[in-house]
C-alpha cells in the first residue's frame, strides 16, 4: 500500500497531510495529527474531476489534495 506526504494549501495556510492508497484511485487522507479527515477517488479520465467521502476538509484544501495526488503519480512513475 503506497503511503506519502503531501502540503496542501488553501488561500491562507499551508497544511501536511499523509495519504495512503486504498486501492482503485481511492486515498485515505490524515491529517497533522495522525487523525482520518476523509478519503478522495482520482479520476483517471478527468483530473479536474474528484470524489469524496467522510471528508471534513473544505473544497480549497481538497482541490489542493487532489492536484497534489496527481502531482504526486506524474514524477513517481517509473
Amino acid at each position: 500500500m503506497e503511503e506519502f506526504e503531501i502540503n496542501a494549501n488553501d488561500q491562507d495556510n499551508v497544511r501536511k497531510f499523509r495519504l495512503k492508497s486504498a486501492g482503485n484511485q481511492w486515498y485515505e487522507i490524515y491529517d497533522q495529527t495522525g487523525s482520518l479527515a476523509g478519503e478522495i477517488k482520482i479520476d483517471q479520465e478527468n483530473h479536474e474531476h474528484c470524489e469524496t467521502k467522510g471528508c471534513t476538509l473544505d473544497l480549497p484544501i481538497l482541490d489542493s489534495i487532489r492536484k497534489s495526488i496527481f502531482l504526486h503519480k506524474v514524477f513517481s512513475e517509473d
